[in-house]
């Protein structure tokens, strides 16, 4: 081959190298991972250079939907799905696999776990069915929560549910069964479903509860008024009774009422007069008085129980009564000593031991019907009546504006402190005052000391 044409031969191998280099550079490629596409541009001959490129490692369980080897010459559209780890959880056992499958229930079908009527599926969390499909190139968790069998007696009928619920109160509430407030469950409504279970459902009865504080309504599955009350935080104390009794049944109308009782002791005391005595003083003339002893009032004491209801007072009863302190009399003291006294009258001076004011009436003979005197000495002037319990008969006295008196006589209207100073006709004056009577000098042998 001449030198020609081996040049010519170099020129076109050249320009073809060049061409070939030229695409390369130039190829756009669509690159799709787990359902999102992407546009590249690549220099890469083949999906493994373009791989390569990129930084995409393939793992044994990933696919992709065109050989490693072939040629790149743009436009292509690579599709990869990427395996994931599921995990499932059933029965208190755990299986992993690192797989592509994305149904639920095939992966479960393989995994040989039977699912039973009513079993739940949760994957990542949330509840879902065999029917959903799981998101490629993520990892996924399956649970499976087995339905558990309650046999539930609701006021005496006995019902037979099935659920997945995590505890008995929300299987009921899945079932129609709403509990309201007040019921009672046993066992409680936060009991774990994690088998079968018995449960009894007791309704509560609505009930309306009156007292001091107001009214209460609330819902009971109590049996009597005494437990209502307990649950209704307001609970029988001490002397409180309620209506009906504390021990009856929660009446059908629900109605209660709640009387709280309480009973105070309190001492009443009552005053006791005090007695007033006299005794005589020798060294006090007479008619002349003193406190020899001050007088002391005592106490009567009653120990009385009051009750209240609902803070009114109903009754009060006294329990017992003593006298709690004597009464202590008063002693009076009265003169009994005589002092010679001297004044000057009209009729001349005289001497006189007592000195007392008295109301002074008259009377004559004609008034007095012609009967004598008390003593039988005759009524003239200076003869007077007087209250012979107080002033002896023969006391001799002095009236001034009336003269010298004697006492000798008496009448139904004298009494104490009065004198009926005695006339004839012919010379007798009408008296209705006061006046100052003396006692003459000396005195009797008995003395009235206390003239009232």
């Amino acid at each position: 081959m001449n030198r020609t044409r081996l040049l010519f031969l170099a020129v076109a191998l050249a320009l073809v190298g060049i061409t070939l280099t030229s695409r390369g550079i130039d190829k756009t490629v669509t690159l799709t991972i787990n359902g999102k596409p992407a546009e590249i541009k690549t220099s890469a001959w083949t999906v493994s250079g373009l791989l390569r490129e990129q930084e995409i490692a393939l793992n044994e369980e990933d696919a992709i939907n065109i050989p490693l080897s072939n040629w790149l010459t743009g436009g292509e559209e690579i599709s990869i799905e990427r395996a994931a780890w599921v995990t499932i959880q059933a029965d208190g056992e755990t299986i992993s696999k690192y797989t592509r499958q994305r149904s639920p229930g095939r992966f479960i079908s393989e995994a040989g776990i039977r699912l039973l009527n009513g079993d739940q599926i949760f994957i990542d969390g949330k509840p879902s069915d065999t029917d959903s499909s799981l998101s490629p190139g993520i990892n996924h968790s399956l649970q499976i929560q087995r339905a558990q069998t309650i046999e539930i007696s609701v006021e005496g009928q006995s019902n037979i549910i099935s659920s997945t619920a995590a505890t008995l109160g929300e299987a009921l509430w899945e079932s129609g069964i709403d509990l309201a407030a007040g019921d009672r469950i046993s066992p409680s409504e936060d009991t774990p479903l994690n088998g079968p279970l018995i449960a009894q459902l007791e309704s509560s009865q609505e009930i309306t509860i009156q007292y001091a504080g107001g009214i209460i309504k609330s819902r009971t599955t109590a049996e009597t008024v005494s437990e209502a009350l307990s649950e209704s935080g307001i609970p029988l104390q001490g002397l409180d009774y309620s209506k009906p009794g504390a021990n009856t049944p929660i009446p059908k109308d629900g109605n209660i009422q709640l009387i709280r009782v309480q009973e105070d002791l309190m001492l009443e005391s009552d005053p006791i007069p005090y007695d007033t005595e006299t005794q005589p003083v020798p060294d006090l003339d007479i008619d002349n008085r003193k406190i020899v002893q001050a007088g002391v009032y005592g106490l009567n004491t009653k120990r009385i129980r009051v009750r209240y209801e609902d803070d009114i007072e109903v009754s009060r009863q006294v329990e017992s009564e003593y006298i709690s302190q004597e009464p202590q009399s008063e002693i009076v003291g009265y003169g009994t000593q005589f002092t010679q006294h001297t004044i000057d009258t009209p009729d001349g001076r005289i001497k006189y031991w007592r000195a007392l004011n008295m109301y002074a009436v008259s009377y004559n003979v004609t008034s007095n019907g012609g009967y004598g005197t008390a003593t039988g000495i005759p009524l003239a002037k200076g003869v007077a009546a007087i209250d012979p319990q107080y002033i002896p008969y023969g006391t001799r006295m002095y009236v001034p504006g009336y003269g010298e008196a004697l006492a000798a006589d008496t009448g139904g209207g004298i009494n104490g402190r009065m004198i009926d100073l005695g006339y004839l006709d012919e010379d007798y004056v009408s008296w209705h005052q006061w006046v100052t009577v003396y006692f003459l000098w000396p005195p009797p042998e008995n003395v009235v000391w206390i003239i009232p």
